[in-house]
């Protein structure tokens, strides 16, 4: 079942992070779930079977566009079609808000799950600024 992230669920969604190799960055700070779920403004969603987090994602309206910072899928929970239903929650509730694009920055290895659901490249240049020395990613 898919429900509004809480702050109750930060330590299982950092838990589902933790668990997909590669997925957790070590520069983020102790709040980051926190801070966006609070910054998502009811469009930070988990889906949960039996009060277990499979699935999380995390998107950010700011009017001209919106951008999805976060979606993971437990390992094992793959393939069902968890990533798709909260992908396409954050889609619906855009859409009933007027937002017309969303964008997201994706892992290589994700851009199929993406382009099977629409998603195209945009026409132009994702870039990045390290903002301090301490970050390794």
């Amino acid at each position: 079942m898919i429900t509004q992230a809480t702050f109750q669920h930060v330590p299982a969604i950092r838990s589902l992070m933790q668990s997909v190799p590669g997925f957790w960055d070590k520069s983020w700070r102790p709040d980051v779930i926190k801070r966006g779920i609070a910054a998502a403004n009811g469009l930070a969603l988990v889906y949960e079977d039996n009060s277990n987090v499979l699935g999380f994602v995390c998107a950010h309206d700011l009017g001209f566009r919106a951008y999805l910072s976060e979606l993971v899928v437990a390992g094992g929970a793959r393939s069902r079609g968890i990533g798709t239903q909260l992908v396409q929650c954050v889609e619906t509730e855009l859409v009933t808000r007027g937002c017309a694009v969303l964008i997201a920055d994706v892992w290589r290895d994700a851009e199929r799950f993406y382009r099977a659901l629409g998603w195209e490249p945009p026409p132009v240049v994702l870039l990045r600024k390290k903002l301090s020395q301490d970050a390794e990613n």
